[in-house]
């Protein structure tokens, strides 16, 4: 009777001890699959807050003045522009010489100039001394194309591809991507911004048509966005971003000369010529002309492209601040006009001919950089201006014609 007496109590004082063993051994054993480490709420934002779409270092192979980089504003283009004129220079008595400015939300008024989109048609005349004009190759380690839709994902995804121009939501890693060697290309081009400076930098990556056509794209898409991680974004029409774009071997504030036909890149690998580097994808795009604003269309850590059938649409025509068919004194100052000034460069010709992209920009500035190169044209014998807008997101507008007598 003592033996089972103490037995049981020997069991009540025993269950307690070894309960707590058993708790204390879960708590100090590592878990298998469990939750990483805590990130701070500022580091888990990334970079999307201090890294905007304007602080691009760009290239400079030439002398060119520093100013801020603009990604705001660019012009677009058609594709069945003249080629580009290599005699091509800017517009009289324009000042190139940078100057602080206060920039508007998502740019920077610090000295930085930043890359460039445009297009045309015929075929240009051969560049004179390309640094890395288009040079096309396989990505080491790649043999031949991959499906995006067999095999396991092979890293993060890092770029999404939808909307109705497609035939479905496509993902893509960067492996994936690089896979996609018959796509690859090395090219150079030649930048300009809304300063304006004229600049050089150089991209490795995907042809982006080629990528689009992998995507599944329609024959019905319209305009394709590029969206960023922090919310930027460009829209494109079809024709900017299956049009014909250059890249020019000279290119600087007194004109552009050795144009080459240049496709435009999903790159992960860019920077100043010469020192190309991994970073995160973004699109890069060639010019229609000399003044062809692109950098607007480098949208920084590029996450999404979505393709629209919707119309986009061409932009306003022109205005002129006399109107058509006036006589007026010699001398009398001429202003073109535009809803958007900031976002379109007016191209316009005096002498009744047919303005296109190598025609001299009434606007080639903004009003948030140097407001003080639009200039009001003089007018001094009878004439004919002729102009046209154009800018990313729309067809370029009409041709506008405003003639005058000068007495």
């Amino acid at each position: 009777m003592k033996s089972a007496y103490f037995t049981k109590g020997l069991r009540k004082l025993l269950l307690p001890i070894l309960l707590a063993l058993l708790l204390l051994g879960a708590a100090c054993s590592p878990q298998v699959g469990g939750p990483g480490p805590v990130v701070p709420p500022e580091a888990a934002a990334g970079d999307s807050a201090d890294i905007g779409q304007n602080d691009i270092a760009a290239e400079r192979p030439a002398a060119e003045p520093s100013a801020p980089e603009d990604p705001l504003v660019a012009t677009g283009d058609e594709a069945s522009q003249a080629p580009p004129d290599p005699t091509s220079a800017p517009t009289p008595g324009q000042d190139t010489s940078p100057s602080p400015s206060q920039a508007p939300p998502h740019e920077e008024s610090p000295a930085a100039s930043e890359p460039p989109g445009g297009q045309e048609s015929p075929s240009p005349e051969s560049p004179s001394s390309p640094a890395e004009q288009q040079v096309t190759s396989k990505p080491s380690g790649s043999e031949g194309d991959s499906d995006n839709a067999s095999g396991p994902p092979d890293g993060p995804v890092v770029l999404t591809i939808r909307g109705g121009g497609v035939d479905g939501e496509t993902t893509w890693t960067l492996e994936q991507l690089r896979a996609l060697s018959d796509g690859y290309r090395e090219i150079t081009y030649s930048i300009t911004n809304n300063w304006p400076t004229f600049n050089f930098m150089s991209a490795h990556g995907l042809s982006l048509p080629y990528l689009l056509r992998q995507a599944g794209l329609k024959n019905d898409a319209a305009s394709i966005k590029f969206t960023s991680s922090d919310g930027y974004g460009v829209t494109l029409t079809y024709n900017q971003v299956f049009g014909t774009y250059y890249s020019y071997s000279t290119h600087s504030s007194s004109g552009s000369g050795g144009a080459e036909i240049v496709e435009p890149l999903i790159a992960w690998e860019w920077g100043d010529v010469g020192k190309v580097r991994e970073e995160n994808i973004r699109p890069f795009f060639g010019q229609s002309g000399h003044w062809d604003v692109n950098t607007a269309s480098f949208v920084k850590d590029l996450c999404l492209i979505e393709v629209s059938t919707a119309p986009t649409g061409a932009w306003a025509a022109p205005g002129a601040s006399i109107a058509s068919g006036s006589t007026v004194p010699a001398g009398t100052e001429l202003e073109l006009l535009h809803d958007n000034m900031d976002n379109v460069r007016i191209y316009y010709t005096l002498d009744g001919s047919e303005p296109d992209y190598n025609s001299p920009v009434y606007n080639p500035s903004t009003s948030y950089f140097q407001p003080d190169l639009t200039k009001p044209l003089a007018l001094t014998e009878s004439l004919t201006v002729k102009a046209f807008a154009a800018a990313y997101g729309k067809d370029r507008s009409p041709v506008a014609a405003f003639s005058y007598t000068v007495e």
